[in-house]
């Protein structure tokens, strides 16, 4: 079984704009007003990361949120992954960016704890290759666009 592993991030709670209605002018001949967005200065601070793995094959997902992207962090995200795949699958092709986390000495440690995984690291510059960056792409435009987030509680609860 491949699974495809990447964290999203950094995340921040803030606004994300959605579409905005623009009304013409009461006049005939008069042209369209522009389209404008308000914009409110908020300091970008970090606030925390979304891990994800995605499965191909069946397009199962798991994301957890943590707030640091460090060593013990993916280690973590990594045995909740094995605790997601059912136990029949005998092999497990993990598919990650070249993050310097990912080849860290307690996630090497956790590859020879678990003798059904195996680490396939893409080429450099090939972010397309993984698989699971679309759906980064449509969890954004479908889950976020249009919606804020002031706290990031408010980003990891299911009710926003």
């Amino acid at each position: 079984m491949v699974v495809c592993i990447d964290e999203l991030g950094p995340m921040t709670a803030v606004a994300h704009p959605g579409p905005q209605l623009v009304r013409p002018h009461p006049g005939e001949g008069w042209p369209a007003e522009r389209a404008r967005q308000n914009l409110e200065y908020q300091p970008r601070t970090t606030q925390g990361y979304v891990f994800g793995a995605l499965q191909p094959a069946t397009g199962a997902t798991l994301a957890v949120t943590y707030e640091r992207r460090n060593i013990a962090n993916f280690v973590d995200f990594l045995e909740q992954v094995e605790a997601w795949i059912p136990d029949d699958v005998p092999q497990i092709y993990a598919v990650l960016d070249n993050l310097r986390t990912h080849s860290a000495y307690d996630v090497l440690l956790f590859n020879l704890t678990q003798p059904r995984w195996e680490f396939v690291f893409q080429p450099k510059r090939a972010l397309y290759l993984n698989l699971i960056e679309p759906w980064w792409k449509t969890l954004k435009s479908l889950a976020l666009k249009g919606r804020r987030f002031d706290t990031w509680p408010g980003v990891t609860s299911n009710r926003g």
